[in-house]
């Protein structure tokens, strides 16, 4: 690159820096936050539909309104797709369907023809794994209640310190297991008025063999359901109901997000809990807050991720500079601060010593704080302030810090939410589906970038982080991620985490990091992968170059000192070539996950503050070279 051409270059990613950087700043909200949509399957709008049923509720607008957006979403081959441009999905089309004909929908129109087609040839309903789920249509009488295993609610009398108890589900599923236990207690049935013989690929034999293990504890938990010892069953039920109204949070959900909400509401009206008490009055209005109601059609945020978009979109305008940054840095600071959790929640019950100073993903989870957010809202605090230079964002800081130390695992790795405590069989599927979550490289590399900035490179908690990432790297030079897609976002998380603590760019850890990152960049200079990789190994990697996966390689390798290296500067060249002209980026694809079986989600904003992220570290390298 001649000097004319690199000043042209340079000149040219300033121009989408800055673009990128006010586009940013605009979709601020006047009290100092950022949120992007969180977008995901049709899995919420058709358990809404499911929902309402269950409680009796009017086939009115809302339900027309959440048909409308099933019927626009359906794909050519009459199911419905999890994730962008993906297949049709079993249980995400059966639920789409039943959502359908609870509308008034039926079953011989078009579009449910298709659809029961397409899930036949998916090897119809009694090919759904996932029995967590089908507890759902059970409850409307479409599925029968013999053929799932129960969670007895005596599962919270068990003590913490007992195998199996609800302090060793992982956070973000431990409402829905109690909640679960409650309706499965009683196995109340609201029929649908209609039979679904039609998805069935073989009416005749309504259920495919279960593995011994699923068939065991199907048959062993119903024979105690039909014959459980009184009063303590009894017992069980109250403190399982005492404990769900105790965990409610102040906006009347539970754990800030749809689903745990609309369990719970199922569970306490199962057990005789009057729709009309406060607390289920509440939780409705709450439920409610998740709606987003555009051109005709009702879409479900099933969760909102306002602190990751806050703490994330804080440190790219403060990585941006300009003198528009500050404007936009004091505002999110406060909200930042006001929004950590000081107080003890689930969290605590097997954490020795606990100190409260975790940050939650949703606007209220008091009970359950994790720690990329902690991670992400630490590092953000800190490229502002300094330790020493503000006593509030120190005393925050140090809360964190300390809450972070205390939800480090026994291997030195971290999960989102608290260390992996399961020692029972069944682990890998209850991970799968969300119930455990095991230490990951992207979580145990955001916790390190935020140690770093914070001035504790060098701690006894960092270097065991440290090495726990040198321990789990694939010989191949990658780290699999667990919350988003997939190897892509472990290995760049792993890479700004080790280099954060002081990891220098040619250790052999991070050398081989780096040549994997490179060696998976698209054609077109961008980096992309996809959805598929999770399952199929040939995706690992492959998929259509996104901006947000572009910035995280970008990210890693400008971090590891390569910023002066043809890959990198084809990556910026990708990100300025695909700028729209109002600054944003388009990506349609799903790159985040919720549940390794099925359920992905993308963010709105984070295909723009990844960029500004990326291009801002590309600038800061290259002035940092140049000086």
């Amino acid at each position: 690159m001649t000097t004319s051409e690199a000043t042209e270059f340079a000149a040219s990613t300033e121009r989408s820096l800055a673009l990128a950087a006010d586009a940013l700043r605009a979709r601020q909200d006047p009290s100092g936050y950022w949120k992007g949509d969180f977008e995901t399957s049709l899995i919420g709008e058709s358990g809404e539909v499911i929902l309402r049923h269950y409680l009796r509720l009017p086939v009115d607008e809302t339900v027309a309104a959440a048909a409308r957006t099933i019927l626009a979403e359906q794909t050519p081959t009459g199911g419905w797709a999890s994730y962008h441009a993906g297949p049709d999905e079993l249980l995400l089309s059966v639920f789409c369907y039943v959502a359908l004909r609870l509308a008034g929908h039926a079953a011989d129109e078009p579009e449910l023809r298709a659809a029961a087609a397409s899930i036949r040839a998916a090897g119809g309903i009694e090919s759904v794994d996932n029995l967590i789920m089908l507890a759902w249509l059970a409850l409307i009488g479409l599925w029968p209640w013999r053929d799932i295993p129960l969670v007895p609610p005596e599962i919270v009398l068990l003590p913490s310190s007992f195998p199996g108890n609800i302090y060793q589900f992982g956070a973000a599923a431990r409402g829905i297991v109690v909640a679960n236990s409650l309706f499965m207690a009683e196995r109340p049935v609201v029929p649908a008025g209609f039979e679904i013989r039609e998805l069935f690929a073989e009416p005749d034999r309504r259920r495919l063999p279960r593995s011994l293990a699923v068939r065991a504890a199907t048959t062993l938990s119903h024979l105690y359901g039909r014959h459980p010892i009184g009063p303590l069953r009894r017992r069980a039920i109250r403190k399982a109901s005492r404990w769900l109204m105790k965990t409610q949070e102040t906006d009347g959900s539970w754990g800030g997000n749809w689903p745990q909400t609309a369990n719970v509401v199922m569970g306490l009206t199962a057990v005789g809990c009057p729709q009309d008490h406060s607390v289920l009055r509440a939780a409705m209005a709450g439920l409610d807050r998740y709606v987003v109601d555009k051109d005709g059609q009702r879409r479900i945020e099933m969760w909102t991720s306002v602190v990751m978009d806050t703490a994330l979109g804080l440190s790219a305008n403060v990585m941006a500079g300009g003198p528009e940054a500050k404007a936009a840095t004091e505002p999110a600071v406060r909200w930042l601060l006001d929004n950590q959790v000081t107080e003890l929640g689930d969290w605590a019950v097997l954490t020795p010593d606990p100190v409260a100073g975790g940050w939650p993903y949703e606007f209220t989870n008091n009970a359950n704080p994790d720690a990329d957010d902690t991670a992400w809202a630490m590092a953000a605090l800190r490229r502002i302030h300094p330790r020493g230079s503000d006593r509030a964002v120190d005393a925050a800081c140090e809360r964190a810090h300390r809450w972070l130390l205390s939800q480090q695992g026994d291997d030195g790795g971290w999960a989102a939410f608290e260390p992996l405590r399961w020692r029972l069989p069944g682990r890998d599927k209850l991970a799968a589906i969300g119930f455990l979550e095991a230490p990951s490289a992207d979580i145990t590399g955001h916790v390190l970038e935020a140690l770093g900035a914070d001035g504790r490179a060098g701690t006894p908690a960092a270097r065991r982080g440290i090495h726990w990432l040198r321990r789990n790297q694939h010989a191949d030079g990658s780290w699999p991620g667990w919350w988003a897609c997939f190897h892509l976002h472990g290995t760049s998380a792993a890479v700004t985490g080790m280099t954060a603590c002081g990891v220098p760019g040619d250790d052999p850890a991070i050398s081989r990091a780096c040549d994997w990152i490179t060696a998976h960049q698209q054609d077109d200079g961008g980096w992309g992968e996809d959805i598929r990789a999770l399952h199929q190994p040939e995706w690992i990697g492959r998929g259509a170059s996104t901006p947000s996966q572009t910035a995280w390689a970008l990210l890693a390798l400008v971090a590891a000192g390569r910023d002066d290296s043809a890959p990198v500067r084809a990556g910026v060249d990708f990100l300025t070539r695909t700028q729209q002209p109002d600054g944003d980026w388009a990506e349609p694809w799903h790159t985040w996950v919720v549940h390794h079986d099925g359920l992905y989600w993308r963010d709105s904003l984070l295909r723009l503050i990844y960029p500004v992220m990326a291009l801002s570290a590309y600038r800061a390298a290259l002035a940092a070279r140049e000086r």
